[in-house]
């Protein structure tokens, strides 16, 4: 009877752990949802303000480019901090589906950004170059990251060289953004990961900066 008694106490302790354990992990799962979300959300209203601004200074006969221009470095700076925190995160935490659509909604709006900064050059020719890193964000291989982490090296040292010169956006390419799928048929970009160099310049081989630079409009 005392057996019994004792086998049926340990089986609901170990229900209670388990049971426990479960909604652990699905309330820190939810947790972590939610900080991304917060974090998309301040993303997402800075990326539409910015659009609103250059689409509102691109049509106005009187568009002043260095206002532009400056604006949009300052956002895309911004927006590259807030990639390194991003992938901060995501190194330290399990990547699932539901991380790998927030991202994507991240990835839309370095898009949106790519797109913008190419109609600010266009009506603002200057020696700022666009950099645009795209890499494999869901489950690289351990030679891929390799390279990737090689490559996001370079394109960092450039940019804390070259300052406002040089607008870097890093960018997911495998996390479903129609629009990004445009931009590579219409560059013809089909091999990853890659730096392009202000839409001419297109790189996948590992290279020292100083071989980088000179693709640069200095």
């Amino acid at each position: 009877m005392g057996s019994k008694h004792s086998f049926w106490q340990a089986l609901i302790i170990a229900m209670i752990i388990f049971w426990t354990g479960i909604m652990l992990g699905i309330m820190f799962e939810n947790s972590r949802t939610s900080k991304l979300e917060d974090f998309y959300k301040s993303s997402e209203s800075k990326i539409f303000d910015i659009q609103l601004a250059g689409n509102l200074l691109l049509n106005t006969p009187e568009f002043d480019c260095t206002i532009a221009l400056d604006e949009n470095i300052k956002f895309a700076d911004r927006i590259y901090e807030e990639a390194k925190t991003l992938e901060k995160y995501d190194a330290s935490n399990k990547i699932t589906e539901d991380i790998i659509k927030l991202h994507g909604r991240y990835d839309l709006l370095r898009t949106m950004l790519w797109i913008n900064t190419i109609e600010f050059q266009k009506k603002c020719p200057s020696e700022t170059n666009i950099l645009v890193y795209l890499y494999e964000y869901d489950k690289p291989s351990i030679n891929t990251q390799a390279k990737q982490i090689a490559i996001s090296k370079v394109t960092l040292d450039l940019k804390k060289k070259y300052g406002d010169k040089i607008i870097l956006i890093p960018i997911a390419y495998d996390t479903g953004v129609g629009s990004l799928n445009l931009l590579r048929a219409k560059y013809q970009i089909d091999e990853f990961p890659i730096v392009i160099i202000n839409q001419k310049q297109k790189i996948t081989s590992l290279i020292t900066m100083e071989e980088m630079e000179k693709y640069l409009e200095k």
